[in-house]
């Protein structure tokens, strides 16, 4: 069964997405225009936030407010690791971890030296977040970057290493657009669900099984990297190989874009499950 059959929210499951098809017209945009730098660009991140959001606890949210002013800070906040590099440089390995593309799965020693990779910081930021000793300025960084870090390692260029910088040396051509295999992951995809934030959101949300929601609820860091690791392996590098120059097929957006779906509906179920158990 492939990745995009185990999610429900595939276009043809939708309503909006069947029958109504300027989304289509959409998406023709996208593949023959120039795309913004939206920089899981931040309205990826934003939508992870949002479907967290709808899934706090009251004790949760409440917590959340008291750290960041209000609960919306939550989408608000959730780009804010990306807006501090610039200033603190020393944070840019957070946001990935190298698992070498033909490896099986995460090994810390190898892909993670010193704690610098996104699966050690989600467990670091969420230990700080749960201890109640520590000042609420220590505690509200942990939360902002968890919130960041919990999308990241849903994004399956964050967890590869195929010598090509997580796809960012790897020039494709989408369309008219010339860019390369991370932004279009990390942006075009995303834009190619839809460019409202919240309604893409409580789509997606709406689109969730019972049963996926249990299922998404559990595990650790390094088991969703090893997802994300084996989507990146399975779904793109088995279409783009060693290339490091290729145009990508004119439905790759459409075709890619339930794949994108489900890794932001985990991301914001296993976020939201993280920060009620760490508040409860």
């Amino acid at each position: 069964m492939s990745f995009k059959s185990l999610f429900l929210l595939d276009f043809r499951h939708f309503p909006k997405f069947h029958g109504v098809m300027p989304r289509l017209a959409l998406l023709a945009l996208l593949l023959f225009a120039p795309l913004p730098a939206l920089a899981w660009g931040a309205q990826g991140h934003e939508i992870a936030a949002a479907i967290a959001l709808a899934d706090l606890t009251p004790a949760a949210r409440a917590q959340v407010a008291a750290l960041l002013g209000s609960d919306a800070m939550l989408v608000h906040d959730s780009n804010w690791a990306d807006e501090i590099r610039e200033q603190r440089p020393q944070t840019g390995d957070w946001h990935f971890v190298d698992i070498p593309l033909d490896a099986p799965g995460y090994d810390a020693r190898r892909d993670c030296p010193a704690g610098a990779c996104v699966v050690a910081q989600i467990g670091d930021d969420l230990h700080r977040l749960a201890d109640r000793r520590l000042p609420p300025p220590v505690r509200a960084e942990a939360l902002r970057f968890l919130i960041h870090f919990v999308a990241d390692i849903h994004q399956p260029l964050h967890t590869e290493d195929n010598n090509d910088r997580g796809g960012n040396a790897v020039r494709v051509i989408l369309g008219r657009e010339h860019s390369n295999l991370h932004h279009v992951w990390d942006t075009s995809l995303v834009q190619a669900v839809g460019f409202d934030t919240g309604e893409i959101a409580g789509e997606i949300s709406r689109g969730i099984t019972p049963a996926q929601r249990k299922q998404w609820q559990a595990g650790t860091p390094a088991q969703w990297a090893n997802e994300s690791h084996r989507l990146a392996r399975d779904e793109i590098y088995a279409q783009v190989g060693d290339r490091r120059s290729l145009r990508l097929p004119r439905g790759y957006a459409y075709a890619e874009a339930p794949v994108v779906q489900m890794q932001l509906a985990k991301a914001g179920v296993r976020l939201a499950w993280l920060l009620n158990s760490a508040f409860n």
